[in-house]
């Protein structure tokens, strides 16, 4: 990670067009945005696009725009993303997706910087920095006919590739631990602000993250929200329960409850009804006789949660 961000502020002072590659949510746009905000082009507009979200039929409409009457529902003239990024840096997201047609369109403009409106007669000049990024191979892309040789060159001038997750895991505490506080400090909390335990770090840090850092920041933002108020530290108990199925067998546990050291009785009491639950399909009083308890007294333990 350090080896990739160390090229951005020097890449951030070129015009140059940069292809950012990484699997998706290693934080392709957050470096989009650090190119933009360290150059000299930061007064001017960011303009994100993710060329996967648009229909094929629009995406050309809405890079390049499109003049009145051009086609039916063009009401009026429409200034496309190019013209909206003037001075500025347009970020094509996911630029592995986009279509045949529209990657012929978007050389013509990389090499004339200009563009032509849909139904206009005149070309349109644009000084644009291109930040482009993708979660895919585009060598495969490109072997598959699916993506254009020249576009990929005119694209890769300024390379810049991010690592999965689960290839630094000794951040996963660091940035854990900093999505957790952002999340409690949304709420309202004070500092000081409660400390992964070592127990709860090595079981976030054995997880794979397929999802990446945007995975990691939405289990924490989770945790957050379910953390009582003014507890000192998040256990290694409180993680477990929200890992995904996947996690908790990497953590070495399959089958049976898992109880880390420090947990406390009453996050110990939860985790076991809560497996009782899921093993019962939610049922309380079949879950109230796995537990050895009545379902009254079930009842109670869950409202008081």
């Amino acid at each position: 990670m350090e080896t990739a961000l160390a090229d951005v502020p020097r890449f951030a002072r070129s015009r140059e067009p940069v292809l950012i590659q990484g699997e998706t949510g290693t934080g392709k746009e957050l470096v989009a945005r650090a190119l933009h905000g360290l150059g000299p082009r930061s007064q001017g507009a960011f303009v994100p696009v993710n060329c996967g979200a648009i229909p094929d039929s629009m995406l050309e409409a809405e890079l390049f725009g499109y003049e009145k009457g051009a086609f039916t529902g063009a009401v009026r003239r429409h200034r496309g993303r190019f013209e909206q990024a003037h001075q500025g840096t347009i970020f094509l997201d996911e630029i592995g997706e986009m279509p045949p047609q529209a990657q012929v369109s978007l050389l013509r403009v990389l090499e004339e910087r200009a563009v032509h409106r849909i139904g206009g007669e005149a070309p349109v000049a644009v000084d644009v920095r291109v930040v482009a990024a993708t979660h895919r191979a585009l060598d495969e892309r490109l072997a598959s006919g699916l993506f254009r040789e020249d576009l990929l060159y005119r694209l890769n001038v300024l390379p810049l590739e991010l690592p999965p997750l689960r290839e630094r895991r000794i951040d996963i505490p660091l940035l854990a631990e900093h999505f957790l506080h952002n999340g409690l400090q949304d709420m309202g909390w004070q500092a000081p602000m409660p400390r992964l335990t070592d127990e709860a770090a090595q079981l976030l840090a054995r997880y794979d993250w397929p999802g990446n850092v945007r995975e990691l920041r939405n289990l924490m933002a989770r945790l957050a929200v379910r953390l009582p108020e003014e507890a000192p530290e998040l256990s290694a108990a409180s993680v477990y329960q929200l890992l995904p199925q996947r996690g908790r067998e990497r953590s070495g546990v399959v089958d049976g409850v898992f109880i880390p050291v420090g947990t406390t009785l009453a996050e110990a009491e939860w985790l076991l009804i809560d497996a009782a639950l899921k093993a019962a399909d939610y049922n309380r009083s079949r879950a109230a006789k796995l537990l050895g308890i009545g379902e009254r007294t079930l009842r109670r333990k869950l409202n008081a949660s």
